[in-house]
């Protein structure tokens, strides 16, 4: 969970692994080792992860769920899509969804969807 976040407010902060962990004081290693769920970040880090990303530590821990609902919320559509677009064979288990192209996305199934609506 913790890493699925991290991911998240990384992408919606607009920060990469790389400028993380130079404002942690830390190699992108580590960074990539969290966002892959290999290893977590101790309390203290925590602490400055969620500083530096501007969102919660409980966020981040995944303790309220009703803190960011908007960061949870976009976290949940791009695995549905991410899912969907695995299923159907239009993207590979392995690639990603930035935030840019997740919000592109979702627009372009909303718009279509009230174009099909209206045809019939």
């Amino acid at each position: 969970m913790f890493a699925e976040r991290l991911k998240n407010a990384l992408e919606h902060s607009n920060i990469s692994q790389a400028r993380l962990a130079q404002e942690l004081g830390l190699t992108s290693p580590a960074i990539n080792r969290w966002c892959n769920n290999v290893t977590e970040p101790d309390n203290k880090t925590i602490v400055k992860i969620a500083n530096i990303l501007g969102v919660s530590t409980d966020y981040l821990l995944g303790n309220d769920i009703e803190i960011n609902d908007k960061l949870e919320n976009e976290l949940r559509e791009k695995e549905i899509l991410k899912k969907t677009l695995i299923k159907t064979g239009y993207m590979k288990d392995d690639e990603d969804l930035t935030n840019e192209e997740l919000k592109n996305l979702i627009e372009f199934v909303k718009t279509n969807k009230k174009y099909i609506k209206e045809c019939k």
